[in-house]
């Protein structure tokens, strides 16, 4: 069996492929979309793809060099695709219909700056291979577990209905942590367990006995930690007095809220967590200091979710290979008397996550 899976963003198509016993096989993306994008395969050569200015451009790039190096699209056992929103109905992985895929288009205004991107990559992967099964994986599904009172937002009770409520995000990521701490710890899985996502984009979640009880994203990708470009949690009050007193318009507040804040605006050089720890400017150790100094604040605000701590596990880029952020956010955890031996780091592997739905679907 050969399964292939795709993760489309705003600027790049990820694509991993796996065998039946999920172990990776070969592992790509199409880079620089909108700036230069470019063609990269692990272990290949490399090439500019100037014609490509769209994920689903990229995604024909990807098939026809699968197709070109022996893997032909139409003789996949199955495709899955990440998807950022399922909303409330989609909760497991899904083969994707036309009337599913109708369905997924009518939530793009829970994540317009996100969803896009992958369901037009599965709608153009569903015409290339229509005979193969394309599932969609969600990444608000871990989520669903959560109880209804940490889902509500302090809004009217019609609204909750409309929905708007607390979703969570990174979830693909926060199973597969799941499913791979106890081949790191050599121990069974904590029952009380603080998950950080910590990359680009970052959150963190609550996981009781394997399942998510709280996470700090709630509606949108936008909400709780700070992060690369993003805010997270910003008093709503600042919003309107932006667009009351410095008369923003709705996408120039979307604009400053989703790229031009976070490690980014609090800097003023970059929003890579790698330049700003290797930099001597004052701003730039301000602003790891009030990552890291957030970042514990959400963390603790998790704890009454699990009624205490057991372990913590650090996930995604710089969760994974920044020691010094891992470690001033721990030291501000002292307090929660979590030994050293129970922090862990997992590698990020949405794409195995995938493949393992995928599988169990076809």
């Amino acid at each position: 069996m050969k399964f292939l899976v795709l993760n489309a963003g705003s600027s790049s198509l990820k694509f991993a492929m796996f065998n039946g016993r999920l172990e990776l096989l070969l592992r790509g993306q199409v880079s620089g979309i909108g700036s230069r994008p470019r063609l990269e395969v692990e272990g290949h050569p490399g090439r500019d793809v100037p014609h490509v200015t769209s994920p689903s451009d990229g995604l024909l790039v990807a098939a026809e060099w699968l197709a070109d190096n022996g893997h032909e699209p139409s003789q996949f056992d199955g495709i899955g695709h990440r998807i950022v929103h399922g909303g409330t109905q989609y909760v497991t992985p899904t083969v994707v219909n036309d009337a599913i895929q109708q369905d997924l288009d009518a939530l793009r205004m829970l994540a317009p700056l996100h969803l896009p991107f992958g369901l037009g990559v599965l709608r153009e992967m569903r015409r290339v291979a229509p005979e193969v099964p394309n599932v969609a994986c969600f990444d608000t599904a871990f989520h669903a577990t959560q109880p209804e009172l940490a889902t509500r937002l302090p809004l009217p009770r019609d609204y909750f209905d409309m929905g708007y409520r607390r979703y969570g995000f990174h979830g693909l990521n926060y199973q597969h942590v799941v499913e791979a701490l106890p081949h790191v710890s050599g121990k069974p899985l904590p029952r009380r367990l603080l998950a950080a996502h910590l990359g680009s984009g970052a959150s963190m979640c609550a996981i009781f006995d394997g399942k998510s009880v709280a996470t700090t994203m709630g509606f949108s990708t936008a909400d709780g930690l700070v992060m690369g470009t993003r805010t997270g949690s910003i008093d709503p009050g600042v919003l309107v007095a932006l667009m009351r007193d410095e008369h923003m318009s709705l996408d120039q507040l979307e604009d400053l809220l989703y790229r031009k804040s976070g490690l980014l605006g609090l800097s003023g050089i970059s929003a890579d967590m790698r330049v700003l720890l290797a930099s001597d400017r004052t701003e730039a150790s301000e602003a790891v200091d009030y990552y890291c100094y957030s970042a514990a604040r959400h963390a603790a605000s998790l704890v009454p979710a699990l009624g205490g701590v057991d372990a913590m596990v650090f996930t995604g880029g710089v969760g994974e290979n920044a020691e010094a952020v891992r470690a001033r956010i721990m030291g501000h955890l002292k307090w929660l008397g979590i030994g050293p031996e129970n922090v862990y780091v997992v590698p990020a592997n949405e794409e195995l996550t995938i493949a393992r739905g995928v599988k169990e679907l076809v």
